[in-house]
């Protein structure tokens, strides 16, 4: 299963594995929310405010992060995408840079890390 939702108390986060490119935002900027290599659940949605929560998705490099309120107030990120480049109002022309050496469009990430079995250290 490459999508994990995980509900909490405040907010859901979804969670889309063949969207991440391992640019561990997520770990370093909330690792009380998101803590790796544990057994069992490793995405906790209520370790933060429902803000930081969504603010933290919403600038999550690759879309493979969105999240939502659950108290019916405005906020809900759709993550920037994966497409290589996006336009977007607030953001401008996103690019992704290849971290793992294989892509066939360097400098830019074609997402061949997945069949490449890249993983970060």
């Amino acid at each position: 299963m490459s999508k994990e939702i995980v509900r909490g108390q405040k907010a859901v986060i979804e969670f889309d594995r063949s969207k991440c490119i391992h640019s561990r935002h997520c770990v370093l900027e909330r690792p009380d929310v998101f803590v790796p290599n544990v057994p069992g659940e490793w995405i906790h949605p209520d370790a933060a405010a429902p803000d930081d929560v969504v603010a933290l998705a919403r600038n999550y490099p690759s879309g493979a992060i969105v999240a939502r309120r659950l108290d019916g107030s405005p906020g809900r990120s759709t993550g920037r995408g994966a497409a290589a480049e996006r336009s977007s109002q607030d953001r401008g022309l996103q690019f992704f840079l290849c971290r793992c050496g294989q892509s066939k469009s360097k400098p830019y990430c074609d997402g061949s890390h997945k069949t490449a079995g890249f993983t970060a250290d």
